[in-house]
């Protein structure tokens, strides 16, 4: 039972870690992006797309990622190119390429609502031998695929950039002091169009992760938050990238927590609250903490003064 629930967990968090992750390096190159949800849903439909036309995961996943650069690579155009305001184009474009996946579904597919079809092909689990028979450990290491595992090794890749080479720094820089930064030779508008190259590698493998990883299909709407969900964790995390993957695990145990509860006499609408009245404890907390750290630096700040 254990394996089974950390199986589950790892699974439900993967898609929302990629998401945060390349929220992440946004966030601390200086670019505000909430397209994630956006393109996480577009990076979803066309997964399907290349997969259930080329019979191959492999290629569903690539044009799963395609989708999401090109998804960032307009969101750049936008906002740094042109100037427009990043929250604005950001909530538009998450409206916009909502109904542009829905549109497709119906005009390719001649469907609505879902896609399922054999031709879909998933991306396959694997196993290592001779580890699942390990308590817990086991579990880590069970009927998971290729994204599962980018995902957290992604956590500590960002992780190793941050803190251990001149890119990390850069971006740190671009995001801290831009007029600084360009001061003394870097380029804060190409850091910041890399970053959002990665965010957009990140979501498109999170979005590959939701229509091929975890369910093999499309469904219209199937993010159902998890790039906003992915916000809140960049948030609470304060730029630390094993905050992040903390968070995330927590989310995803929440949804693990959600699905179960539906097989007893519950409610559905209030079980499927879990995940989100999480992310409201955690804003709550955030802000919460936030307010304390004010607290304190006026204090101390009054202390020098007296």
């Amino acid at each position: 039972m254990v394996n089974t629930w950390i199986i589950a967990i790892l699974r439900l968090s993967a898609p929302i870690l990629l998401c945060a992750v390349g929220s992440l390096f946004c966030d601390r190159a200086g670019v505000t992006n909430i397209s994630l949800e956006g393109t996480m849903l577009l990076a979803a439909f066309m997964g399907v797309f290349g997969s259930y036309y080329s019979g191959s995961w492999i290629i569903g996943i690539l044009c799963a990622v395609a989708a999401g650069v090109l998804a960032s690579l307009f969101f750049a155009l936008i906002t740094l190119k042109f100037g427009g305001a990043e929250l604005v184009v950001g909530f538009t474009m998450n409206v916009l390429l909502d109904g542009l996946t829905v549109f497709m579904l119906r005009s390719i597919f001649k469907v609505s609502g879902s896609l399922v079809s054999e031709k879909v092909i998933g991306v396959p689990s694997f196993t290592i031998p001779g580890l699942t028979k390990i308590p817990v450990i086991g579990g880590f290491v069970t009927d998971l695929n290729i994204l599962v595992v980018l995902a957290f090794i992604s956590v500590f890749l960002a992780h190793f950039i941050f803190k251990r080479t001149h890119l990390g720094l850069k971006v740190l820089s671009s995001g801290e002091n831009p007029q600084a930064a360009a001061t003394v030779g870097i380029n804060v508008y190409g850091i910041r169009l890399l970053a959002l190259v990665i965010t957009g590698v990140l979501c498109g493998l999170a979005g590959a992760q939701l229509s091929l990883g975890y369910l093999s299909m499309f469904t219209e709407g199937m993010t159902a938050g998890r790039g906003f969900i992915a916000l809140v964790a960049v948030m609470f995390a304060r730029g630390s990238s094993m905050r992040v993957l903390l968070v995330t695990l927590l989310f995803g145990a929440a949804e693990m927590m959600s699905n179960y509860l539906q097989l007893f006499q519950y409610s559905s609408y209030l079980i499927l609250m879990i995940p989100y009245l999480c992310v409201i404890l955690l804003t709550l907390l955030q802000l919460i903490l936030e307010q304390q750290g004010k607290k304190k630096r006026m204090i101390s700040a009054r202390e020098k003064t007296a």
